[in-house]
């Protein structure tokens, strides 16, 4: 079982994203919810999240803040970042974070698919390593 967090402020991208991980990866992934940077960081302390997808823009505490926090506390996260700009300054940020992928919005089914495998992939040979 795998566990993902979805932080973005808005409720409809909260709910397709959801719908679509629960669809395609039922009983595989857990899926946690978020509407800000704030709440982001207080869930994933609790709920302890393989895959994170964060939006940048939210209220209060932008996304780079709450990554930056979250990996304080859980370093081996994967963080997809899920957003609607296209900035240079952005892109080069999130490689200092560690991000494992930049989507942009608004996001296929089929990439959303595609970077979840990816990232179980990825999650299951750090596994693997560390046995």
């Amino acid at each position: 079982m795998y566990k993902l967090l979805i932080a973005d402020d808005e409720q409809i991208v909260l709910d397709s994203i959801k719908f679509i991980i629960e669809k395609n990866f039922l009983y595989m992934v857990e899926v946690g919810t978020a509407r800000s940077g704030r709440e982001a960081i207080e869930k994933a302390e609790i709920f302890k999240p393989d895959i994170i997808f964060m939006d940048i823009m939210m209220p209060g505490i932008n996304g780079f803040e709450a990554i930056k926090e979250i990996r304080s506390r859980l370093n081996d996260v994967l963080i997809i970042i899920l957003t609607a700009y296209e900035r240079f300054d952005y892109a080069r940020e999130v490689i200092k974070l560690g991000i494992t992928e930049y989507l942009l919005k608004p996001v296929s089914r089929e990439k959303i698919v595609e970077t979840v495998r990816k990232s179980i992939r990825i999650i299951n040979c750090n596994r693997e390593k560390r046995k």
